[in-house]
Parts: C-alpha cells; sequence; structure tokens
C-alpha cells in the first residue's frame, strides 16, 4: 500500500469535521499572483505552510506528537515520482505545550522547488498526531534530516532515496498508531482553474462544515481570518501553493555548473579542446537535466553558450574569475522573453564551432 493511499484512508476518517477551502484572490490581501495558473514546461513550484495554528488540548505533547507532512506526486523527467517530507516539533519553532494556541509557525517550506510537467500533480499535506513514547520525536527528527538532505538539488540524484523515506515514514505512522489530525489531498490537472495547478491558498480548519462558512474565510498578509479576524480557538493549517517563473539557486545544479566552470579553466589556459569537451559536457546536462523545465533547458544551455562565445571572443585571461552557472543566469533573457522568441535547435545550441 502507497504512503499516500495510507494518509488519504486517514484523512477519511476525518472528513466529517474538516474545512478545505481553495481561498480566492478576491479573499487575498495582497492578491498577489493568487489563482494564476502553473504553466506546464514553463513554470516550477514549492508548497509552504504558511500558517498554523492548534487550539490548546492536554493531550498534545502529553500522548501525541505532532508532525507535518506533506507528500507530492508529479511528473519528474519521464517517470511519476512521490517526494514525501516531514517535519516535527523541532524544525517547527515554538511548537511545544506552553504555546499551544499561539500562531507557532509561519512560512514553513515543505517541498523543494519542482519544475511542472504537466499531467496530474497531486498533493498531500497535513498535521499527524502520533501516539507514543518520547522516542517518537527522535525518530522523527531522523526523518527530517534524510529529507532535508534529499530536498537539495539536483533533486534528479535523490529520487531513488525518496522511496525509502515513504517507506521510512509508513513504518513510523503503523509504529506509532498515528491518525491525521488535520490534512488535505488536492489534485491537480488541466488549465483552467480551480483545477489547474495554480498559485494560492488552502485553508483547512478542524470544524464542522455546518458551523462555519467558507465564503468567510480570507487570507491577510499571510494570515488566516474569519469575518475579517484571526482564527482562534480551533486547529488548522493554511498551505500556500508558490509559483516560480525564475529559479533562485542555480548554484546547487553542479552538474552543469562544474563542467561550464571547468570549460572556462581550459580555456584561459588555452586549452580549447579540453575546453570545448568539458563546455559539451555542460550544454548536455543542462538539455536534459530533470530538474529544470522545459523552457529552462534550451534557456540556460543557450545562456551557457553566450558567455562560452564572450570568453573566447575576449580571450580570458588567468587573472579574470571565472564565471559560473549563476553568472551567466544572472544575465540572462527573463524566461517569458525566451519561450515568445522563435526557438533554437538542438543542433545550433550543441554547436560550439
Amino acid at each position: 500500500m502507497s504512503l499516500l493511499t495510507i494518509l488519504d484512508s486517514w484523512r477519511a476518517h476525518e472528513a466529517p469535521s474538516l474545512v478545505v477551502h481553495d481561498v480566492p484572490a478576491s479573499a487575498v490581501l495582497p492578491a498577489g499572483d493568487t489563482g494564476q495558473t502553473c504553466r506546464a514546461g514553463v513554470d516550477y513550484f514549492r508548497l509552504w505552510l504558511a500558517e498554523m495554528r492548534l487550539a490548546r488540548d492536554r493531550e498534545w505533547f502529553a500522548t501525541r506528537h505532532p508532525a507535518v507532512h506533506a507528500l507530492v506526486r508529479l511528473r519528474f523527467g519521464d517517470a511519476d515520482v512521490e517526494f514525501p517530507t516531514v517535519a516535527g516539533p523541532l524544525s517547527l519553532p515554538g511548537l511545544d505545550q506552553a504555546h499551544l494556541g499561539d500562531v507557532i509557525q509561519l512560512d514553513h517550506l515543505l517541498t523543494p522547488l519542482l519544475p511542472y510537467n504537466g499531467g496530474v500533480v497531486e498533493i498531500a499535506a497535513g498535521l499527524l498526531a502520533l501516539e507514543g513514547t518520547s522516542a517518537v520525536k527522535a525518530v522523527v527528527k531522523a526523518m527530517e534530516t534524510m529529507g532535508a538532505a534529499l530536498a537539495v538539488p539536483p533533486l534528479s540524484t535523490a529520487i531513488a532515496a525518496t522511496g525509502a523515506l515513504g517507506s521510512a515514514l509508513q513504518v513510523l505512522l503503523g509504529a506509532a498508531s498515528g491518525r491525521q489530525h488535520l490534512g488535505v489531498h488536492l489534485s491537480y490537472a488541466g488549465a483552467q482553474v480551480p483545477k489547474a495547478l495554480h498559485a494560492g491558498y488552502v485553508a483547512i480548519v478542524r470544524q464542522d462544515a455546518t458551523r462555519l462558512e467558507a465564503r468567510d474565510l480570507s487570507v491577510q498578509h499571510g494570515r488566516l481570518h474569519l469575518r475579517g479576524a484571526p482564527v482562534t480557538g480551533v486547529d488548522y493549517m493554511l498551505l500556500r501553493v508558490e509559483r516560480v517563473q525564475e529559479r533562485d539557486d542555480w548554484r546547487a545544479l553542479t552538474a552543469i555548473d562544474a563542467p561550464f566552470r571547468e570549460a572556462q579553466a581550459a580555456l584561459a589556459y588555452g586549452n580549447e579542446a579540453m575546453a570545448k569537451a568539458s563546455m559539451s559536457r555542460a550544454l548536455l546536462e543542462a538539455l536534459q537535466s530533470k530538474d529544470l523545465t522545459e523552457a529552462d533547458r534550451r534557456r540556460v544551455a543557450s545562456e551557457l553558450k553566450k558567455a562560452w562565445e564572450d570568453a573566447r571572443n575576449q580571450g580570458l585571461g588567468l587573472e579574470r574569475t571565472t564565471p559560473s552557472l549563476a553568472d551567466a543566469m544572472a544575465l540572462a533573457v527573463p524566461v517569458e522573453r525566451f519561450v515568445e522568441a522563435a526557438p533554437v535547435s538542438m543542433e545550433a545550441l550543441l554547436s560550439l564551432d
């Protein structure tokens, strides 16, 4: 049984007491890009825990230990994969018995930056109530550490290990007699909101739907409000799907950055044959990278080519600083303009003559 199936079965037991609401742009202040769809092959996305509040309950930290989880299933490269994450009290500042009832978490990153390649994207996220001794917290911490290591780009190298993390989480859930205290499973597909993957907020409130009108919920400056006032007295989570057009972690894509730097260094020493070999490897890595969207694969390759040609024309010397992938992309054509421009052939991108 998959981890997603297990979490869904727990969520089904809690469904009658939960209100799940995709907050529209008209109820978000400032609206930002709420409701803007993610474009397949162009945009990236990531999931945030924008806010969470736990009402005071003497069982928390006595017999139940909280842990926030997120699981994203999407098309990554040529396969459907799952990226699980888990966060416990040690990585959620203020999450302890003394601070229950306070806002204990704002803007906690639940997933790394993921390319949107179209197809169906499923997001499962929630607050787990794990029953057992304090040893549960130690296991959760170990899983947090493992998940954090896997979330660092390039993600393509972590795919095999994510399966191990998912299996470990299944074992933990079974051993800790866990249940999902708050949870949601969202599926996105197509090109029209609300079915399409889009930027915005999703509120999950532990309250009977007959006692709470979803239309009365709003988000003001990243905080959940009910009829214009901050929500109090109930357990809730506020998730945020962020749409991203430009990556901010180019230095982490070492499979592309390393050979590009090697090419610049070889060129500086006058070894053009070695420089071409390294540059060809950098271009191939960019054009085949699963961490990049389809548009960025060609855009990155195009920018690397420009940097290569500039260096060769200017006669890069040993005293010059070796440009990096981040340097090249700092001056890159915005993705919007690149998508609108005439496409560059693969042959032209790979040619170094």
